[in-house]
């Protein structure tokens, strides 16, 4: 049975979160500058400099930002507000340009310390912004769903402070959704942000099994609506709490009647809640991050039936000695009960790739393991290369437990100037079913 087996993947997470601890026992690394030496140096002084009491030490008086256009200083400096009154020996400069490119605002960012007329010290950025406003149409393409495309207007930087709004329509063989989001960040514990989702859908459904052998076909017309609060708790980590309501009318032909009490129509509430913690890494080819998730979901249906899920995922992207190269590491579990069939997930819930497009699990685990190359990096494009092996397992409709594995490769393409993706395209092998299915996209990521 799949819930005797199911342990292994928490143990594949538990060692995934052991190489995942530096995360939580963050090292402080300073670049010392004396006061009587040039500030833009990011170089260390002797150890006679570091071994000055920190009260005597100097410290950063201001912030000046130099570049920005779209953005609002205000919001720059309070990113930034981290660094003030800082001993000069705490700042590290990479750190800062990190901290900007998180931002996922700027194609560009330097950052410098300086002097002022008074002799004291500045922690000077400039910046290169992205576009950020964009009508974006996208189009993919997989071997096993077919064509999808639509048209999404876009802002990931609204009104200069970082907001986000979404507004468009996805349409393909099989679907046509209309969706809208707006979203405000937490800066902090007393900033706390917020988002608003909602959506409306026509689908043809199709259910398949591991073979890809389809068991359930329906059509659904449905909505949602969901208000999430997201509250910084730490300068890398958060947490969220929001409701969602969804209404789902299903119809289907006669020959699926046996799935009758799992296809019905209904209106439902959800409370949410969640936690997360990242940290991102930057070097001359890649945004690289570490993080992890935890999410939960109570579902009440008006029909008096209620359901629950737990999901989690690990995320590495760990920079090797050689600036060209990364390792990917992932690992995510979700685990639900007494979801209706209709509320089965795919696995896009697990981050792998190997499974049908079509297949459907209340219960899902899966891992990844590769590496990605950056092959050309210009002011325009940043390309690159991957290649990983996945492992994925899931409790089917039969309630027996399924373990596929297998590789995938592929490109991506990420613009400079614009904050959205550009391109990729991949392969995925599942050995264990001797499957394989080709994805392109252009302007979404996968």
């Amino acid at each position: 049975m799949f819930r005797n087996r199911f342990p292994l993947i928490f143990i594949f997470a538990a060692c995934l979160l052991l190489s995942f601890s530096p995360l939580f026992s963050q090292t402080a690394h300073a670049e010392s500058v004396s006061a009587d030496s040039e500030p833009n140096s990011s170089q260390s002084e002797p150890n006679s400099s570091q071994s000055e009491p920190v009260s005597a030490q100097p410290v950063i008086t201001e912030i000046k930002i130099t570049g920005l256009k779209k953005t609002k200083p205000a919001y720059m400096q309070q990113v930034l507000e981290k660094y003030k009154g800082v001993p000069i020996t705490q700042i590290d400069l990479d750190e800062v340009e990190t901290t900007l490119q998180a931002e996922g605002l700027f194609s560009e960012s330097e950052a410098e310390i300086t002097r002022n007329e008074n002799g004291e010290l500045i922690l000077s950025v400039t910046v290169t912004e992205k576009i950020s406003f964009i009508p974006l149409p996208f189009l993919s393409y997989s071997s096993s769903t077919g064509f999808m495309g639509g048209l999404m207007l876009m802002d990931t930087n609204a009104f200069g402070v970082k907001d986000q709004y979404i507004v468009g329509g996805i349409f393909s063989g099989s679907m046509q959704m209309g969706v809208m989001s707006f979203s405000k960040p937490s800066l902090s514990r007393t900033k706390p942000g917020f988002s608003i989702n909602g959506s409306f859908m026509h689908r043809d459904n199709t259910f398949q099994d591991t073979d890809e052998k389809t068991f359930l076909e329906y059509e659904n017309i449905g909505a949602s609506a969901t208000f999430s609060i997201t509250d910084k708790i730490t300068e890398h980590a958060s947490v969220n709490a929001g409701i969602r309501y969804n209404y789902m009318n299903i119809s289907y032909e006669d020959e699926y009647a046996a799935y009758e009490n799992e296809l019905e129509t209904y209106h439902a509430i959800s409370l949410l809640g969640g936690w997360g913690i990242k940290y991102p890494v930057l070097n001359e080819w890649f945004l690289s991050t570490k993080s992890a998730r935890l999410n939960g979901e109570l579902i009440f249906l008006t029909s008096g039936k209620k359901s629950w899920s737990l999901s989690g995922q690990i995320v590495i992207q760990q920079q090797l000695p050689l600036p060209r190269f990364r390792l990917l590491a992932q690992g995510s579990v979700l685990y639900t009960r007494d979801l209706q069939i209709s509320q089965w997930q795919t696995q896009n819930a697990i981050g792998t790739t190997i499974l049908p497009a079509k297949f459907h699990a209340p219960q899902l685990a899966g891992s990844t393991l590769g590496l990605e190359i950056g092959v050309l990096k210009t002011k325009v494009a940043t390309i690159s290369v991957y290649g990983q092996y996945e492992l994925a397992m899931a409790k089917d409709r039969t309630d027996e437990r399924t373990l596929s594995q297998g590789y995938s490769a592929g490109a991506k393409m990420y613009l400079s100037k614009i904050a959205f993706p550009a391109m990729a395209f991949g392969l995925s092998h599942n050995v264990t079913k001797q499957k394989a299915k080709f994805s392109v996209a252009f302007g979404m990521g996968f």
